[in-house]
Order: C-alpha cells, then sequence, then structure tokens
C-alpha cells in the first residue's frame, strides 16, 4: 500500500541478531545515500530511536507503531534469564500468544504465517532479543531526534499499554489511534499506510 509511490524496503533482521546494538550496525549498513523515513513497528521501536537519535544523513522523519522506548513490562531482571529454557517455541505457546498479537483480528492465514517465521529463527535469538526488551530503556534519546516524527497507537493492543506513547512526542498531528491489534501494520495495512503517506506529505 505504500509502494506505488515510494521506495519500501522491508529490513529482515539477521536470524544470528539478538542485541539491539548488533541489529542497530545491521541496519545501518543498508541505510540509503537518498532520502527516507523509518517506519518501526513494536521490537523494532528503540532500535529506530538509537538510529535516529544519531542523525544519520538521508533520514527525514520516523514512524513509530504500537511500540516502546521504555520495556512495557515490569519484570525482575534476573527473571529474564528465564527464557532462555521456556519452549517458546512450541506450538501451544504460539497459539496463546495470538490473542495478545492479533487478537479478533487473527485469521488462519496469519496464525500459519506467524507460526513459520517463529520456526525460521533460531529460539536462542528469540530468547535473547526477548530479554533486550525487558531491558531497553532508550527514553533520553529521544531528545536527540531533530527530524519529524509520529506514533500510532493500536486501540486493541493487548501488549503495549498505551501509555507508552507518552515518552514519544504527543502533540497536535503527531498521535494517532487506530483500530487494530498490537500487529497493526499487518492487522490494518490500510489505515496505517494512509496516517504514514499523510505524514510523507507533511514532511515533503
Amino acid at each position: 500500500m505504500l509502494s506505488p509511490g515510494h521506495e519500501v524496503t522491508a529490513v529482515q533482521y539477521a536470524p544470528d541478531a539478538i542485541t539491539y546494538h548488533d541489529i542497530e550496525a545491521q541496519v545501518e549498513s543498508i541505510l540509503p545515500a537518498s532520502e527516507y523515513i523509518i517506519v518501526a513497528e513494536s521490537f523494532s521501536g528503540p532500535l529506530a530511536v538509537m538510529i535516529a537519535s544519531q542523525k544519520p544523513i538521508g533520514l527525514r522523519g520516523v514512524v513509530f507503531v504500537a511500540t516502546f522506548a521504555k520495556t512495557p513490562l515490569n519484570v525482575p531482571k534476573f527473571l529474564t534469564y528465564i527464557i532462555d529454557i521456556a519452549p517458546i517455541k512450541s506450538r501451544l505457546l504460539m497459539r496463546l500468544a495470538q490473542p495478545f498479537l492479533m487478537g479478533k483480528w487473527a485469521t488462519p492465514e496469519f496464525t500459519v504465517r506467524f507460526m513459520q517465521v517463529m520456526k525460521a529463527v533460531p529460539a536462542s535469538t528469540i530468547a535473547g532479543r526477548l530479554r533486550e526488551v525487558l531491558e531497553s530503556n532508550v527514553v533520553k534519546q529521544i531528545a536527540s531526534i531533530e527530524v519529524p516524527t509520529v506514533y500510532l497507537t493500536a486501540r486493541g493492543d493487548r501488549l503495549i499499554p498505551s501509555r507508552m506513547a507518552s515518552d514519544f512526542d504527543r502533540s497536535l498531528n503527531t498521535h494517532f489511534v487506530i483500530e487494530g491489534p498490537h500487529f497493526l501494520l499487518q492487522a490494518n495495512a490500510a489505515e496505517s499506510s494512509k496516517h504514514i503517506l499523510d505524514f510523507t506529505s507533511r514532511i515533503d
């Protein structure tokens, strides 16, 4: 829905890239020389903050989608290591995750695709990235972002509390609430893309 008028690249993180700093290095190595915006959903929010705060040449704006600047879960740090031994790739756990990720917007097709993707990523990588989420905090770096930003909240998000948006700029025309679950771009691509394209046109 974005590609008719724009060149769009969906970045696939390397399977062995676990920490935000590892993934940051990968993304920075493929940033285009031309002008661009970053759309960062869920796990990718802190990563986009890290990159944008470095003021890379060519970056014109950032769209944050159902994401966070600090961990949305209040979990003691030592408990994060339980993730390493949890059966996080079991069929049961992946099905239990569906209400939090897609809720009433879940479809059999999405469930199949989600399970295929999860199986393609090493369990150690998934565990490490979950630990990164639980330990993340890039709130102070937001102040270093000089390009325009916009935040899209999923009204039906059961994973990221709506209060997470308060760490980002919530002034007029920078914060929008959209019907959908945590995986907002996948469940409501039409309205999400409209806001992204409106943001892009304002920058132009």
